[in-house]
Order: C-alpha cells, then sequence, then structure tokens
C-alpha cells in the first residue's frame, strides 16, 4: 500500500464522461522486455504500436485499488505505449464500478520507456448510458471529429500530462490476467453476426468508406440458416425492451479505413452491424474474456446426454459469470452478489482447484461492510457511499437475508481449510454481520430487518418478497439466520472463542424457539411464510429441513400443493433433498433444470426456470449450481474439519 503520482489531463476543466490517450514514444537498440506496473480510475486499455496489450486494472474496491503488470517483448526501434483511459463519472458508468479520482498510473521497472508522457482528450464523441445491459458501461456515439488514429500515438494535438499525488491504497492484484482467445466458432449472416455458444467478447473491427456503423448485442442467438422474421425487434416474455435496443455504440466515419477496439466487452450470442451510406466491415475478430479457469472434472457423463447438456450448460454459464469478479448475469448487472456468489463458489470449489477468485470476493463483501455491520447485497458498487437502508424498500442494497448469507458463505470457505488465516482475518465480519441483525429483532424474538427482503422470483411475490413480509420478517428469512447463528457457532468454535461460541448457540436456540412459536401451523405440520399463518410455500420448509431438522414437513413437500422455489432458491432444495434422502423429490426437481437445458437457443442457464410471465437473463450464474449436486462428496451443513485445528480461545 503506498502512495505513487497519477497522471491526468492537463485541463482542470476536464471531468467525467471522457476518452483520454496517453503517450510514451521510446527506442530500443536491441531485444528487451518491457515491463511496467500500472493502474486506472476507471479503466484504462494498453497498446503497444497499435496492438492491445493489457486491460484493466482489474476492478477493486476504494479500501483496495488493484494494479497489475504488463511483460511485453520487444524488438529493435522505435515504439510507441499508448494507454485509452475511460472515465464516465458516476451518472454513466457500470454499477459496479468504483471511483475516487480519475488517471492514470504508471511505473516503469524496465527503464525503457520515456519519462516524458503526453495526452490527447478524444474530441468528437458522447455517451450514452445502456438501457437493456444497464450495469455495464455507457455506450460511445462518435461524430467527425473523434481521432481514430490516437491508439497508434498519431494525429490530434497531443499535451504534457498534469501529475497528481493520490494516496489510495494500491496493491498489485490477487487474480491472474483474464483470458484472451480468438474465437471463431460463429457465422455472419447479413447484418448479424450468431456465434455458436454464448460468448463474452472484445471486439476489433476494420471499417472504410463514409458515413455511420451501429454495434448492439442480444443475448438471443439464431440456429437457423437465417433469422426469424422480425428477429431484430423480438423480445422476451415480460421484457418491454426488445432484445436489439437502444443505440449500442454508434460511429460516424468520414472516409478511408478505420480500426476500431473494444473499451469493454460485450455478452450474448448475437452481434447486429449495421452500415449506412457506403461504409464497409472490412474485418471484425473476437477474443474470448473470462476468467481463466482450468476444469478438473468431466462434463461429459457416458450414457446420459440430457444430465451432459445440463453440465455443460451450467459450466458455459459459469465462464461467462467470472471476471475479475464474481458476476450475477454478463450482459445486464455484471454486479458480484452475496447470495449468486455462494452458488458460484460452491460449484467452482469443486471444479477448480483456484481459490483465488474465491479469496478476493469475501475480502471485497468484507469492504463493503457498513458500521452498522449491515453488509450491501453486492459489492464492489457506484451506490455505496450514498446507501441507507429503509423499511419495506425495493430494489435496493441492503438484502437481509443476503448480510445472512455472508456468513454462510464464510462457513462454506472455511470448511476447505485452504486458507485459515483469510478467515480468521473476516470473522469479525461474520460476528459484526450477526450482531446488525439480531439489532433488528422485535419484542416476538424475531428479525424485523429494514431493506428490501427479497428472497426469490415468483411469479406472485412482489419483488421477490413473500407475501406479507414485507417489512424484513417472515418464515425463510428468520431460519436462514438461525442458519447463520449455528454456523457463526461453528467458526467461532474452530476460530474464534468458546465464550462467543456459546452465544451464537444461545441466540440460535431462543430464535429458534420464537419461530416454531409464530410461525407453525399444528393442523397442516408445516411452516407459515407470514405471522399471520396465511400463506405457506416451499422455501421455510426447505429451510426448516436445513437449519431445524425437521422431517416433519416432508409431507406438505410431496404434496406438490406449495409455491415452487425458483431456480435460484431449487438449490436450498436439492440440498435439503439430498442431506434427507428425498430421492424423488429430487429427481422431480431435477427435471426442471433439464427442461431449462433444453430450451430451444439457450447454451446457459436462465434467470428463472422457463416460463411465460417473465424471461430476463440468459446467462444467470445461480442457475449453474447443478454443477455442485452431480460432483459434491459433502453438503453445506458439514462441520468445519477440526483434525488440525488448534483449540478456540476461552
Amino acid at each position: 500500500m503506498i502512495s505513487r503520482l497519477w497522471m491526468r489531463p492537463q485541463e482542470r476543466a476536464v471531468e467525467p464522461p471522457f476518452f483520454a490517450v496517453f503517450r510514451n514514444r521510446f527506442t530500443t537498440t536491441a531485444p528487451a522486455q518491457l515491463r511496467f506496473t500500472y493502474s486506472a480510475d476507471e479503466r484504462a486499455g494498453f497498446f503497444c504500436d497499435g496492438e492491445a496489450i493489457a486491460d484493466g486494472p482489474p476492478r477493486g474496491t476504494v479500501q483496495r485499488w488493484f494494479s497489475a503488470v504488463v511483460d511485453l517483448p520487444l524488438e529493435p526501434g522505435e515504439h510507441v505505449l499508448t494507454a485509452r483511459l475511460f472515465a464516465f463519472g458516476p451518472a454513466l458508468t457500470a454499477r459496479g464500478q468504483m471511483s475516487i479520482a480519475p488517471g492514470l498510473f504508471v511505473q516503469d521497472e524496465s527503464g525503457l520507456l520515456s519519462p516524458d508522457w503526453d495526452y490527447q482528450v478524444c474530441m468528437g464523441c458522447s455517451f450514452s448510458s445502456s438501457k437493456t445491459d444497464w450495469g455495464s458501461y455507457a455506450h460511445l456515439l462518435t461524430d467527425e471529429a473523434f481521432n481514430w488514429n490516437a491508439l497508434e500515438g498519431k494525429g490530434g494535438e497531443w499535451k504534457p500530462v498534469a501529475r497528481f499525488e493520490d494516496n489510495r491504497p494500491l496493491e498489485p492484484s490477487p487474480l491472474p490476467p483474464m483470458c484472451r482467445e480468438e474465437l471463431r466458432n460463429y457465422r455472419q449472416c447479413g447484418p448479424y453476426f450468431f456465434f455458436d455458444d454464448y460468448v463474452c467478447v472484445y471486439g476489433e473491427y476494420v471499417f472504410s468508406g463514409t458515413g455511420e456503423v451501429r454495434l448492439r448485442w442480444a443475448e438471443p442467438g439464431c440456429d437457423s440458416d437465417t433469422p426469424p422474421p422480425g428477429f431484430a425487434d423480438l423480445a422476451k416474455p415480460g421484457d418491454p425492451y426488445p432484445c436489439f435496443s437502444g443505440p449500442g455504440d454508434r460511429f460516424r466515419l468520414t472516409g478511408g479505413r478505420v480500426r476500431w477496439c473494444d473499451y469493454w466487452w460485450h455478452a450474448g450470442r448475437t452481434l447486429e452491424t449495421t452500415l449506412y451510406g457506403n461504409v464497409k466491415l472490412e474485418s471484425a475478430r473476437f477474443f474470448r474474456t473470462g476468467y481463466p479457469w482450468k476444469l478438473r472434472r468431466t462434463l461429459s457423463i457416458p450414457g446420459d446426454e440430457r444430465l451432459s447438456r445440463l453440465l455443460r450448460h451450467s459450466w458455459n454459464t459459469l465462464q461467462a459469470c467470472t471476471f475479475e469478479t464474481l458476476m450475477d448475469c454478463p450482459y445486464y448487472e455484471q454486479l458480484q452478489y452475496i447470495s449468486d456468489s455462494r452458488f458460484d463458489l460452491l460449484s467452482l470449489y469443486e471444479l477448480s482447484g483456484d481459490i483465488r477468485l474465491a479469496e478476493n470476493a469475501l475480502r471485497q463483501f468484507a469492504e463493503g461492510q457498513y458500521s452498522s455491520g449491515m453488509l450491501p447485497c453486492r459489492y464492489p458498487t457506484r451506490e455505496h457511499a450514498q446507501y441507507h437502508a429503509t423499511p419495506g424498500e425495493l430494489y435496493q442494497l441492503h438484502i437481509p437475508s443476503f448480510t445472512s448469507f455472508y456468513i454462510q458463505l464464510l462457513h462454506d470457505f472455511a470448511r476447505l481449510r485452504r486458507n485459515d488465516a483469510l478467515v480468521c482475518e473476516l470473522l469479525p465480519v461474520a460476528r459484526r454481520a450477526a450482531d446488525y441483525l439480531n439489532s433488528t429483532l422485535g419484542e416476538d424474538q424475531l428479525l424485523h430487518a429494514p431493506g428490501w427482503n427479497f428472497i426469490d422470483w415468483l411469479d406472485n411475490w412482489e419483488a421477490g418478497i413473500p407475501p406479507g413480509c414485507r417489512y424484513g420478517e417472515g418464515c425463510t428469512l428468520n431460519l436462514i439466520h438461525l442458519l447463520s447463528l449455528q454456523q457463526l457457532a461453528d467458526l467461532e468454535q474452530c476460530f474464534g472463542s468458546a465464550r462467543q461460541a456459546a452465544l451464537r448457540q444461545e441466540q440460535a436456540a431462543r430464535l429458534k424457539q420464537a419461530i416454531r412459536h409464530t410461525y407453525w401451523i399444528d393442523e397442516r405440520n408445516c411452516f407459515a411464510e407470514d405471522s399471520a399463518r396465511s400463506y405457506v410455500s416451499e422455501h421455510a420448509q426447505v429451510f426448516a429441513l436445513l437449519a431445524l431438522n425437521e422431517r416433519a414437513v416432508i409431507p406438505v413437500l410431496r404434496s406438490g400443493t406449495l409455491d415452487e422455489c425458483g431456480i435460484a432458491f431449487s438449490f436450498y432444495y436439492l440440498e435439503a433433498c439430498r442431506i434427507h434422502r428425498l430421492d424423488d423429490l429430487f429427481a422431480r426437481r431435477r427435471e426442471r433444470y433439464f427442461q431449462a437445458a433444453e430450451t430451444p437457443g439457450l447454451r446457459t442457464m436462465p434467470e428463472l426456470f422457463p416460463n411465460d410471465w417473465w424471461q430476463r437473463s440468459d446467462c444467470h450464474a445461480w442457475g449453474a449450481h447443478f454443477l455442485y449436486f452431480q460432483f459434491t462428496a459433502g453438503t453445506i451443513l458439514d462441520p468445519i474439519p477440526r483434525a488440525t485445528l488448534p483449540e478456540a480461545q476461552p
């Protein structure tokens, strides 16, 4: 954590949103290795002699801003290193992008770079907010004044940079470089590029002529030789926007040949390229990006194509939803949520020995914790500093169950026994989270937590909230908290103190009693969701099996009369079935995953089980968790292995 000099445009009037290109010209007299450490706010792409060499830094937080390293072999001669910096500002930047002060940092460790940097602010461009892909960065629109040669260090007016002292905690990225692999599994049909699989790619294009270009991406693909009628105007059920919506990136060209390199990756199965005037698309190349996982399990199950397809689609989903952070979905939000991340990581623990992204996520969620102990449902996020939770709100940062799920997420990681030091470091975060939720207990000894009381997406639940539970209450929420207290006691017994473990066990015992008193329905042998005992769904019964070991609820689950868990919460349904050996119910719910994987056009797992009510995301991380059930040998209820653990402190 050190403070260094950063670079920015000299004009003090330059405020986000803007693009700037920084340039360094240098000469090597012999073959050499260029090495430099860099960072940027918000983000930068580096080019050497016009060719892309790096993009970053990995998305960090205001507590830990990341740097990255570039190593590049060079031939003798004159070279130009350029860095394309974008700073969109709070109104237009991606939801998951934080910012302190726009600028660029470069530290030359090879002695090859010149001490003199210059820059130009790219004129002739404007920005528009994304619409359907609302979590991504803004779209770019250029006019005749745009300098297409800036990345080669040519054209326009170049000025000396301004230097400024920045004291942010700059740390080396704990993550490997994201992959960059050229893709060829696509076909061009008129204005469309159709990809065989769901992709997350940087595009590089060469255009010529005079007129305009519009580039727009959509999640749905086309598996036929030609797109169906009205393909560009199609929309998913319940979605007010067509699959292609908004301006996309739009460029005005004035003749000659120009090259465009995406400043951020795009997701989906279809690219629409609309050309106006006499513009010609000379070439297009696509480079897949994402976390460089090494798969250590086989996804092909001999003699079972349905299961093999489900596993392939699930793995495709995880790949698309893991970048420099975990993401709920790559097309829309691109945000790291606590609950979604748990599903991701439980699968990835089984499929890869790489835990670096898990460690980073656990730390980042902890860095987002408020002084109250509340955790934002997602982090990093640009909304964090201005947020204050209020009772009964919708679609906001605090989801009470997600604060509780962080404790379970930490317990999952602790069971690996791969980084005990990190568990000890983050245990106080889990304590504060539990204490915060306990501070919202009412006279009935049950939770009444402010925030968005989201549990699951169901057709008849407003904003994912069980009926009668808008104001931070409900049986499922309390059962989730109960399990978290039980697992926090396990964490304390292993890594904390026996006193704290006993305290959490006592709190769990009181909560258990209050849950039974308020929500148990004797005549139906099940738990109601609301305190009026007027509504029953699968969700409370599932967590009663997990947190209370209450097998009396099994007959009502078998009845098939309750509102069904969505694809996200069905993780807990399947886990409860597996733990309690309810093979018939497990097989019945598994069919829903098979149906999702067999949906025409999908190569990934969706946000919701297929239905006619609402279909948004074609690729959603929480839909991929069947991988966990296929390959895991344990359960989420397993205690932390204690073979080599020291005794807890008194």
